[in-house]
């Protein structure tokens, strides 16, 4: 039964591999596994680690057997509702014809580069998705009497958001709400008016839709903020810990306190997360500047490149910049202006630093120019030609015990201290 077992585990990886079109996993890059695990987030709503899929494909060393809920996740990914769905399908013999109808996502590297998820989170924008452009020949709808609201049922987070629509006297083929800037992340609706609910576990800012035949009406901008900071720790397959306020402190410094660690460490691909949220974003995202210093004095386990994500969040678009060790720097991966820069075709180099060291990174945004400014050398610099709205404040992910001991945001007309 073990060697069953073990054979059709091999037959998942080989599926995924096939459905992918990148070669067999012994050739892939640590980008690809990273482009993998975006490519199942979108699908699938939870996030497997790199490391965790490096083990599978027996590119790391194995320290314990994979749990079902991540052979659950891989066979989601490939359209079948549990590892169960999928042994049970191929012990019969049943066609993979489901692997057509997944949707390739966002990533596919050698044909085009785009959202990474992390980011992705998956927690850290709302915002408008470069994919939205559809084939789908635009059509006016009559507006009259189409209405779209939301309501927020707590503060903080878990957030259980209700969405009212009517669409009037329009009777489309297809309907939607999108909650964020996921295209994928989707309530159908069944009926020209009514209510939806949809729970939002982390905070963020969410440029929601009213969607008909693939034409948005409306949109909303939903903020879910913090209350001050918030840390948690993320592991695969959505596992989310809220940890307590005296698990960590905010003062001169922001980080976590011992103990959170080994919690870090005891989860499969566990990170920190550390964000700051305002429930009324105010900074101007055409003309401002951030200056923050942080380092990670401690890697997790798991970590292999010790990297670092940093996000300045707009209302409708973010500036994510990500850090590593020197040698990974070819892996690593921005994301703004409605796109991904990716260290395989970009000279990142000076994002590569010691995370244990503390790094001083300054960004400005002035003229619909970005400038990146990493201990007093520039580091980077891009044209904007998207709108990020208002700055409401960062989110960051460590793979490690993150540190974080100044970080200022400002206009012409405020000066904000996160740390106060």
């Amino acid at each position: 039964m073990k060697k069953q077992d073990s054979r059709m585990k091999k037959h998942l990886v080989t599926c995924i591999e096939s459905h992918l079109g990148w070669g067999t996993g012994d050739s892939w890059t640590n980008k690809d596994f990273k482009g993998l695990s975006d490519q199942i987030f979108k699908v699938t709503g939870k996030r497997l680690s790199v490391t965790t899929l490096k083990r599978i494909w027996g590119r790391a060393e194995v320290v314990a057997n994979p749990s079902v809920t991540t052979f659950d996740i891989l066979s989601e990914f490939v359209g079948y509702e549990s590892w169960r769905d999928f042994q049970q399908a191929h012990s019969n013999g049943r066609s993979m014809d489901k692997l057509s109808k997944i949707p390739y996502g966002f990533w596919k590297w050698g044909i085009g580069s785009t959202v990474i998820l992390f980011l992705a989170l998956f927690f850290l924008r709302g915002g408008k998705n470069p994919t939205e452009a559809r084939t789908t020949p635009k059509v006016e709808f009559p507006m009259e009497n189409v209405s779209f609201s939301f309501e927020k049922v707590a503060i903080g987070y878990p957030n259980t958001v209700i969405f009212q629509y009517d669409l009037g006297t329009l009777s489309p083929d297809s309907m939607y709400i999108q909650q964020s800037w996921d295209s994928d992340k989707r309530i159908p609706l069944h009926k020209a008016r009514g209510l939806v609910t949809s729970t939002y576990y982390l905070p963020g800012y969410f440029l929601t839709k009213l969607i008909a035949n693939e034409q948005i009406l409306l949109e909303r901008e939903l903020y879910i903020p913090t209350q001050g900071w918030q840390a948690s720790l993320l592991g695969d397959g959505g596992q989310i810990t809220y940890l307590k306020p005296e698990e960590f402190y905010n003062g001169k410094n922001l980080g976590i306190r011992s103990g959170v660690m080994e919690k870090m460490d005891g989860m499969e691909g566990g990170e920190l997360y550390l964000a700051q949220l305002s429930p009324n974003p105010s900074v101007d995202g055409t003309d401002f500047s951030m200056a923050t210093t942080f380092r990670m004095p401690k890697s997790s386990e798991h970590s292999i490149c010790h990297s670092i994500r940093m996000t300045v969040t707009g209302t409708r678009e973010v500036i994510s910049l990500e850090f590593s060790i020197p040698g990974c720097v070819g892996d690593l991966g921005f994301f703004m202006d409605n796109e991904m820069i990716s260290g395989r075709n970009h000279d990142l180099s000076a994002f590569g630093r010691d995370m244990s060291l503390w790094t001083r990174c300054e960004l400005k945004v002035s003229n619909g120019m970005l400038t990146v400014i990493l201990d007093g050398q520039t580091a980077f610099q891009k044209e904007l030609k998207v709108d990020l709205g208002k700055i409401g404040g960062v989110q960051w992910t460590f793979e490690g015990q993150g540190e974080i001991r100044e970080l200022i945001l400002e206009d012409k007309l405020q000066r904000w201290n996160l740390l106060q």
